[in-house]
Order: structure tokens, then sequence, then C-alpha cells
């Protein structure tokens, strides 16, 4: 769907204005007469064109229009009357600094060029007039505007603590405005990042092939795109933020991407940690009950025919007595360092977790066999043993563990949880501080 509105063409597209495309305007300040007609004819082959009788009606237009506008051009004799009052408002307007006013004389070999380029124009023109030259002469002019817009543009957009980049139609840059520690510049003060891919100056090549297929696809669609990636460094990771948009040509098509990079590394942090802390138990660090289950879970459903593991079920003795007779702070003590203990033993892939108030659960993987799953039971009922040597607490504190074997009691969570409860359950019934594996008799005894 399009619509015209106001001359200019917008392409909508789920409900958003992707760019317009219509050329922007000449503004012609009294350009009119036999002498000047066909001056103005040349021009309106090539420009659309408004014309306005008077210099203030000229100030009101760009005043109003200036982002539409790409020129002004003005009777020299209209204004040498008022003593190039129009010139002096548009030059000292940092709005219309990318607008250049540019002088008509219907007078050939006149010496008011003079007057005009001291006045501020940026161009002057005289009889005879010639199409190739005028629309030459004008283009350049207009060029040469923006890029002294451009420019002080560049100046302010340094001082800011984002950095924003330009790159053309091939994914290379244009500019940007600063230099980021991850790119590598060869500490040249002459480098320039004009003209280069990502693959290029980029230390993370990873990143940068990532960078360079998103903008591929940009180019191709026409459609932004915001994302995070993350940079490792020597002074650790570091978090930038991406947010790309395309850049279209007057005929509304793609011609370069802008893109502004934001350093979020604090607030990804930040991020990051409340997401830890919604998964972990505060007291030991370990994962808690629901993202426990979640990780096992996810393990056995995309476990294949070679995949093995072993469920333990941790509880510790008699906790109440211990919270009972040497008090809370004591009991979240010992909670503490079974759960460093558990840390420091299975490493790696293997699952550790707080499911309970003194109960713990262990996923190992790649465990084929019972005797291994047992053998790791020993080690850490040894340790939790030795906490505490010189007091009184040291003698109070040991550990019943019930076993299960994937896929061997179950390929199930439910399963495998079920027959591990069960083996605890029997160590539990039968003096506690032990381990025991789960077999199918148990399940008889524990009816």
């Amino acid at each position: 769907m399009q619509i015209l509105e106001n001359e200019n063409i917008f392409n909508i597209e789920d409900a958003k204005v992707v760019q317009p495309i219509a050329k922007r305007k000449l503004v012609l300040v009294k350009i009119k007469g036999n002498a000047l007609k066909k001056f103005r004819s040349l021009l309106s082959e090539q420009y659309p064109i408004v014309d306005v009788e008077s210099e203030d009606e000229a100030l009101q237009l760009v005043d109003k229009k200036h982002d539409s506008i790409s020129a002004v051009l003005f009777n020299v004799e209209l204004c040498k009357k008022s003593g190039f009052w129009l010139q002096q408002k548009l030059n000292e307007d940092k709005r219309f600094v990318g607008i250049p006013n540019i002088a008509v004389s219907a007078v050939p070999n006149s010496e008011d060029y003079k007057l005009c380029i001291a006045a501020g124009a940026n161009e002057y023109f005289e009889p005879p007039f010639q199409k190739e030259l005028i629309h030459l002469r004008i283009t350049n002019c207009i060029k040469g505007k923006d890029s002294a817009t451009f420019s002080e543009v560049e100046k302010i957009l340094k001082e800011l603590p984002s950095n924003i980049y330009l790159k053309d139609a091939e994914g290379k840059y244009v500019f940007a405005t600063h230099y980021w520690h991850h790119l590598h510049t060869e500490n040249d003060p002459n480098w320039t990042i004009r003209g280069k891919t990502d693959l290029e100056i980029r230390e993370d090549k990873e990143n940068a092939l990532k960078a360079m297929e998103s903008d591929k696809e940009l180019l191709r669609t026409g459609k932004g795109t915001n994302y995070v990636i993350k940079e490792e460094g020597e002074d650790g990771a570091e978090y930038l933020e991406l947010i790309k948009r395309p850049v279209f040509d007057e005929n509304g098509k793609v011609n370069g991407i802008i893109a502004l990079i934001n350093n979020v590394t604090e607030v990804q942090l930040m991020k990051l940690q409340l997401e830890k802390r919604s998964k972990t138990d505060s007291l030991t660090g370990l994962l808690n009950k629901q993202e426990t289950e979640s990780e096992i879970n996810n393990i056995i459903n995309n476990a294949t025919d070679d995949t093995s593991g072993a469920l333990m079920m941790i509880d510790v003795d008699k906790f109440k007595d211990i919270n009972d007779s040497f008090g809370h702070a004591a009991g979240d003590r010992v909670l503490t360092a079974i759960g460093n203990i558990l840390q420091r033993t299975f490493k790696g892939m293997d699952i550790k977790g707080r499911i309970g108030g003194d109960e713990f659960m262990v996923y190992l993987r790649d465990v084929q066999k019972s005797e291994t799953a047992l053998k790791l039971a020993t080690k850490i009922s040894d340790k939790v043993k030795r906490l505490f040597p010189r007091e009184p607490l040291g003698s109070c504190v040991s550990l019943s563990i019930g076993i299960s074997i994937f896929p061997e009691h179950g390929k199930k969570f439910e399963d495998l949880y079920r027959a591990a409860d069960t083996a605890l359950y029997h160590v539990k019934e039968h003096g506690r501080n032990f381990h025991k594996v789960f077999s199918p008799d148990l399940k008889n005894l524990q009816k």
C-alpha cells in the first residue's frame, strides 16, 4: 500500500513508515521574468520547485520545511535591495546549515558575484545558462553543504558514550564515532575504519561473522534488528547491545546501515545475576528444586541409546536435632559446608541441587555402573563426617544416600526419583549414615 502526502511517497509495511522517496525541493525566491525563464525551466527538469515572492516568505518556508529543502536560490537584485537579509538569516541558524543559498543574476558579466559571495552565498549563476553545468554545480553545492553538515554532526556524536556507525550497501564501514578496544587498530593513530569489514577489524572472528550475516539479512530485507553480543577481553566479559536500522536512498532502495552500539555490561551482569538467583539456592549456591529437576529432566528427555547416569538422593541425618541442639545458625553452617563439598566433588556437567530443607539431589552423567556411584557416595559421606573436627557439632553430621541408575531403574525422571527415594527410605529405616543402590526387592520391603 502507498500513501501520497505532501508530494512525498511513503512505503507502508506492517503499519510502519519505511522512508520518504521523493526528491527534496528547491526554493526559488523571485526567480522569474524573461531573463530567468530558461534558468527556471532547466532546474525543473531535475528538481521539484517551490516559487516564493519574497525573502520573508522564503524564510518562513525554510523554517517549517527545512528537512525537505535542498537549496534556496535567490534573485540577486531582490537581495541587494534588502542588504542580503535572507542570506544572513540562513547562515545564522544552525538548523539551516546544510541548505546552500545560491545567487542567480539576470545580468551577464556582473561584478555582483563578489557581493553575493561576501554575503555568504554558496554559489553564483549568470547568463548564459547551460543545462549540464547548472545541474552539476547545484548538485556539487548541495553535496558540499551536506558534507559540512555531516562533519559537524560527526563531531557532536563523538561526545556521546555510544558508538554510532554507518555501513554501505556492501556492509563496509563508512565511519564510526569511536574505535572500541575490541577492534584491531594496530595502535596506529592514522588507522581508519572506512572501507573495512567486521572480519578485517574485529578480534573476535566468530562475532564478526555473525555481524556480517546480520548485515546481509538487513540489507536484503530492509528490516532492522537488535541483539546483544558477549566480547571476551583481558579484563573479563563485556556485553554490547547492537541496534541496526536500514538506510534508504531517494528511490526507497536499501543502500546502507546505520547502527548504535551501547555498552550494557552492567545491566547484563545484573540481569544474569537475577537469573542466577531465580535458579539457585541462596544458602548453598546449588540449584534450587525447580531448576534441579528441570535440568535432570532435560538430560533424560534428550538421552540417546548410549546415555547413562545415576541419581543420588541425599538427606542430612537428624537435621532437626542439630538445629535444636546447636541452633539454626549451626544448621546453616552444616548445609553450606555440604553444598561446598558437592560443588567441589561433582564438577563439569553433573547436576547439583538443594531440593528441601536438609535434602540434596545429584545427577551424575556418564555413570554406567552402580559401583562408581557408590564410590562417589562414600567419598562425599567421608568428607561430611570430617567437617567441624574440633567441635561437638562434628560428631553429629552424617548423610543418608539413596541411588538409582539410568536407564536401568527408570527412563523417566519420576521413575528414577521414585527408585532413589525408595533406596533412601531403606537407609533411613536401617540406621542412617550409609548409602544404598536401588534394587527391586527394596520396593517390597518398603511396602
